[in-house]
């Protein structure tokens, strides 16, 4: 799908997430301005939901569907994430938050567990963030979530969190059940490795590392890493499984996506050594700054990945990188969206760029090709959904648009 199709639609906002379901009946495009869009693609993308959100902090960082297609969840900076029902086409679109529609409150910081009023109440007193609820009663928490995802057979979420941690959460007894631990800094990316199995997950981070768990390790509450996998030079910023249980890309702020056969992780003791042979470079903020070492090919003397693949800018935010589709393509491609605003295609076994997508005029954090038929659809800082299809739309071609970045919502 090279060529842009149509703007599904456009909103004087942000667009953080666009993502088709599993089926590609649905796609979700989340906003800077709180909103969570729901689109039926089955009736002419016709809108299902419209979800004005709870405890937004500075954007919506993640949202998913259940496997059934019947839940929606969304996060935020925020211990708390949310789930919202879908219903049926018949139901009101309008899904306003305790006033139009229940969000259900999923705490991964505990506090809705047994005892849990009396540390709500210490924890306000230290909070690091402004809730935009006055009266909300889980302000106070001290850490967000960047990535959440359900597990493939729907009673689980798991979370990568800013406290350096990945939560699993049960759904039905409403308390998270682990905590892995290891990680150095923000997990900004989560995934299951296999499609069919909900005990091995995958983990990404701002110490670079990508981590391996088995939520089959009965060794205590706080769980240790079953193996690390070592390249990055920078902080990870998405992470897109395979489905085959071995292999998985990664995205980074060191401007690359690598590939990864998670035989060859490394021990914990040994990723530590090998760790310490990362490149110097100097600090940097990738929200507004360069990369350091852009235009030069820095290679990590650890590195265990099967292949990297360059081209895209990583840059502003969490940029996503994803396999295409196994139904139409046998995930033989790998695309990403950059800050430029381009949508990159690479061959997963050559490493060649083979094609880049141009029409957004900001940054694309998101895109999502659909499952089953030859088409992609883009989100992007300007506002814009825009389907792409595999020829030039009939008719009067659709002409880039000149307005840009629409900023920020705060």
């Amino acid at each position: 799908p090279l060529h842009p199709q149509q703007v599904k639609d456009s909103m004087c906002s942000r667009a953080y997430i666009g993502q088709y379901s599993a089926s590609g009946d649905f796609y979700i495009a989340a906003y800077q301005d709180r909103r969570v869009r729901l689109y039926d693609t089955q009736r002419g993308w016709r809108l299902r939901k419209d979800v004005t959100t709870r405890m937004t902090r500075w954007t919506i960082t993640d949202t998913c569907l259940s496997p059934d297609q019947r839940l929606l969840v969304y996060a935020s900076i925020s211990p708390v994430a949310f789930v919202v029902n879908v219903g049926s086409s018949y139901d009101l679109v309008e899904s306003m938050a305790n006033i139009t529609e229940l969000h259900e409150p999923l705490a991964f910081d505990g506090t809705q567990a047994a005892g849990a009023e009396e540390r709500r109440l210490r924890s306000r007193q230290r909070s690091r963030y402004e809730s935009d609820d006055d009266d909300d009663d889980w302000a106070g928490s001290d850490f967000g979530i960047w990535s959440i995802a359900w597990s493939p057979q729907g009673g689980q979420l798991i979370a990568g969190t800013n406290d350096n941690s990945v939560y699993i959460y049960d759904i039905e007894s409403k308390k998270s059940l682990s905590r892995f631990r290891g990680h150095n800094d923000d997990v900004n990316a989560v995934a299951y490795l296999r499609d069919d199995d909900p005990n091995l997950i995958v983990s990404g981070c701002d110490d670079d590392q990508v981590r391996l768990w088995d939520a089959r390790d009965k060794a205590g509450a706080v769980r240790k890493p079953q193996g690390v996998l070592v390249g990055h030079t920078e902080g990870l910023t998405h992470l897109c499984a395979k489905g085959d249980g071995i292999h998985l890309i990664s995205n980074a702020k060191d401007q690359t996506i690598k590939l990864w056969d998670v035989r060859a992780a490394l021990s914990p003791a040994a990723a530590g050594a090998a760790i310490k042979q990362r490149p110097h470079i100097p600090r940097w903020d990738y929200r507004w700054e360069e990369h350091p070492a852009a235009g030069y090919d820095v290679r990590h003397p650890g590195d265990v990945s099967l292949m990297t693949y360059r081209g895209h800018a990583v840059l502003q935010t969490l940029v996503r990188a994803y396999f295409s589709p196994m139904h139409t393509t046998g995930q033989r491609y790998i695309y990403a969206g950059s800050a430029d605003g381009v949508i990159n295609v690479w061959d997963v076994v050559s490493g060649k760029q083979v094609a880049k997508l141009e029409y957004h005029r900001a940054l694309v954090r998101d895109c999502s090709w659909h499952p089953y038929e030859p088409e992609l659809t883009s989100v992007s800082w300007d506002g814009r959904v825009v389907s792409w299809g595999t020829s030039p739309p009939v008719g009067k071609q659709l002409v880039r648009p000149d307005r840009g970045d629409v900023g920020t919502y705060y």
